[in-house]
């Protein structure tokens, strides 16, 4: 076998694109003389050119069972040539057992055997009827694996056992956030997936055949009554384990919505939408998370909520205990940056603070003596910045192109659709059975500036004749908003400068990370409980799954912002996992636990669960991870075949 390079030419629109594809080919006999035929298009390659022979020759030793076989894999030494040979090599075999299972089925029917697996244990032979091979309980265990992993690192099953589980309650308290994690849905649908499609069960050496949601209702009331602990343990855990200085605290809020009326709760308020859905009754989370994005503290308040007025009863409730007595950063965006708030963290040691101002508009003479500076930012964008300093406080005046942008694209659109309904108003008093009073005409026109928010730039006239309205004019007056795309940063720490004052509120994104992962990955929503003790309890659990999901993303070295691509803060080499956590879930998903049983000659039954072989993408994630890439061993078990 070897390896050959394909030069490919793409013509799309005016531009042709060049790539290169590699394929390995194999070379047999035939009447008509030697000839090459393409074992497997490789597609592109990320290797050397002298290490092409070597995979061809790894990738012929694994497909040939060669008596040398075991010497040569042991000479080379590079595993990730070695996870390129395994990944082609199953492939291919792939395709022989396809083409043989399609041949032995036309010619008698039958089903064919899968792939003979690498053995693992000492060798083992038995003659069976290969006829009788049958695959069953295929259950999924790759990304369990994965997330039961940071449970144990992280010691959740110590907290449960000093929080008062039995061994038992254990079981179904990881399991529920397990499934949080990997499966999120209602507690009726995570006991169906434990009992049915997932492996986690032999992963914890339980039973889940019998789980109810009923079960799992009760779990989360449990997990809820000792949350104050938990949260402390988790987080004093993490903070050891990955030596966190804690030193910058993000606090922030979001809420989410039901569409039913949960007229039972009283923490199901009506109040404003995060998510536009001000039909909704909401419930609010409040969240702290450390520099990093690994959280700290949760609060679960009314949807209806002022968000000032949570700050203090989660900040007394973090663990301010520190030897070298240094405040802590709190960062806080403009809805929390109220005066008493910040004033009271001024007053306070504990505490500094980077805030997003409320006041758009500062003293002139504040920035006249500082020269604008610019700032490189990440993907290649700049932000415009000024200092200046009063008092106990820094402000830092931004202007950002990226957001003048924006907010002028939102200003178009707004005036865009504001004149369309002006048009639709105007056009509505030439007909019938519409509402013409002056009145009601100018009420319809102040809702519409309320509802556009750009009323200010308009000059609206409404000719009146006998108490009706007959047409409506408007003109633009040229302006534009107060300074598009500025905002001000104001903070206690007069020791900084405009990049740090910059790069500090820059990890509030952090945060915005979390509460999208909440809300995206680790089922938030739906939430279909009545009562208020169920509703929180759901939310828990999400937070108690972010809890061990931000370790895991900190492993994957994609940094703070957590985003599906990023660079590793030691190697600087570039990992992608498309979609963050939701494609390391795709990627896992075809590893499972099968089953496959054989009728032996001598008349019994032999059972084989194993493992499914890793992917090439499985191999890096579990290697990334330090995890062992092929979760539980082998089980045989033979019996007497039942006639």
């Amino acid at each position: 076998m070897f390896i050959r390079q394909i030069k490919k030419r793409v013509k799309h629109s005016d531009r042709i694109y060049e790539y290169i594809q590699y394929r390995l080919i194999e070379s047999v006999r035939t009447p008509y003389g030697p000839r090459q035929h393409v074992l497997l298009n490789l597609g592109s390659l990320d290797i050397s050119q002298d290490k092409l022979k070597t995979l061809a020759d790894s990738i012929e030793a694994i497909l040939s069972h060669h008596s040398q076989q075991s010497l040569f894999m042991e000479k080379e030494k590079d595993p990730e040539l070695l996870a390129l040979a395994q990944h082609f090599a199953a492939i291919i075999t792939q395709k022989r057992v396809q083409e043989q299972a399609l041949e032995e089925y036309v010619r008698d029917g039958q089903e064919s055997t899968g792939p003979k697996e690498a053995p693992v244990e000492a060798s083992r032979f038995e003659t069976v009827d290969v006829h009788s091979a049958t695959t069953s309980r295929c259950r999924t265990i790759g990304t369990e694996h994965i997330a039961l992993a940071q449970m144990r690192q992280l010691g959740f099953f110590g907290i449960l056992e000093r929080c008062g589980f039995s061994p038992k309650e254990q079981m179904y308290a990881v399991a529920e956030v397990c499934g949080r994690m990997v499966h999120p849905s209602s507690e009726r649908e995570t006991a169906r997936w434990l009992r049915e499609s997932s492996a986690l069960d032999e992963l914890l050496s339980a039973d889940f055949s019998r789980l109810s949601d009923t079960i799992l209702h009760h779990t989360a009331d449990r997990l809820w009554e000792h949350r104050e602990v938990i949260e402390a343990q988790l987080s004093a855990r993490t903070r050891d384990l990955f030596s966190l200085d804690e030193k910058l605290i993000l606090y922030d809020l979001t809420n989410s919505y039901f569409e039913s009326p949960k007229r039972k709760s009283g923490i199901a308020q009506y109040g404003k939408s995060k998510e536009k859905r001000m039909d909704c009754p909401l419930v609010t989370l409040a969240l702290v998370v450390d520099g990093q994005g690994f959280p700290k503290r949760s609060r679960i308040f009314e949807g209806n909520i002022s968000e000032p007025g949570t700050l203090w009863g989660i900040l007394e409730a973090l663990d301010m205990s520190d030897k070298g007595g240094r405040p802590r950063t709190v960062l806080i965006d403009a809805g929390i940056a109220t005066e008493e708030n910040l004033k009271r963290m001024r007053e306070d040691k504990r505490f500094e603070y980077v805030a997003v101002s409320r006041k758009k508009q500062y003293a002139e003479e504040l920035f006249s003596k500082s020269e604008a500076r610019k700032i490189k930012m990440s993907r290649k964008r700049e932000l415009t910045v000024k200092i200046g300093r009063e008092g106990e406080e820094t402000f830092l005046l931004c202007q950002s192109p990226e957001r003048k942008a924006k907010e002028e694209a939102i200003l178009l659109r707004r005036r865009e659709r504001f004149e369309a309904e002006l048009r639709s108003l105007r056009e509505g008093l030439g007909r019938p059975r519409t509402r013409k009073t002056y009145e009601s005409v100018m009420e319809r026109i102040g809702r519409l500036k309320e509802r556009y928010k750009v009323g200010s730039f308009y000059k609206i006239e409404v000719t009146e004749a006998e108490g009706k309205a007959t047409h409506v004019t408007w003109r633009y007056v040229a302006g534009k908003p107060k300074a598009p795309g500025e905002y001000i940063l104001r903070t206690s720490r007069t020791d900084l400068e405009e990049r740090e004052i910059s790069l500090l509120h820059r990890t509030l994104t952090m945060i915005e990370s979390s509460f999208r992962f909440l809300k995206s990955m680790l089922g938030i929503r739906p939430n279909f409980h009545q009562l208020d003790r169920r509703i929180s309890a759901h939310v828990f659990i999400s937070v108690l799954a972010y809890f061990f999901l931000a370790p895991i993303l900190a492993k994957l070295n994609w940094g703070g912002e957590f985003t599906g691509t990023g660079e590793s803060r030691e190697s600087h080499e570039p990992w992608e996992i498309p979609y963050g956590w939701s494609g390391v879930v795709r990627t896992m998903a075809s590893q499972s636990r099968v089953t496959t049983s054989f009728l032996c000659k001598d008349g019994q039954r032999m059972d084989i669960r194993t493992t499914v072989e890793p992917t090439l993408e499985q191999r890096a994630l579990y290697q990334r991870l330090n995890l062992s890439p092929r979760p539980l061993g082998r089980v045989i078990v033979k019996e007497e075949h039942a006639e």
